[in-house]
């Protein structure tokens, strides 16, 4: 059973060009974006861009690849997903 879950599982690439273009590849949701961070799901867990004026140009489901455009500054792994803030602590910021 477990060969079957490697052979299922896409390969994941994350290339960033000139910090204006992250093309990543194992894409398989957005948990969240603004112009300043962007949070992706991946198979192997979450990815989180950050940056400036930033968009997400492409994102296709069946390849699973996404195109983020803007001002690169980091991008970070994680496993699992994010913890959220709670609704009392983003009101107050």
């Amino acid at each position: 059973m477990e060969e079957k879950q490697l052979s299922t599982k896409k390969r994941e690439n994350l290339i960033i060009e000139n910090r204006e273009r992250l093309t990543a590849s194992g894409i398989c949701d957005v948990e969240a974006f603004t112009t300043e961070k962007i949070v992706l799901l991946t198979q192997s867990g979450t990815l989180t861009v950050t940056g400036k004026n930033m968009r997400i140009k492409k994102l296709n489901s069946e390849s699973m690849d996404a195109i983020i455009e803007g001002k690169i500054d980091g991008s970070v792994y994680t496993d699992g997903k994010i913890e959220r803030e709670s609704f009392l602590k983003r009101v107050l910021k």
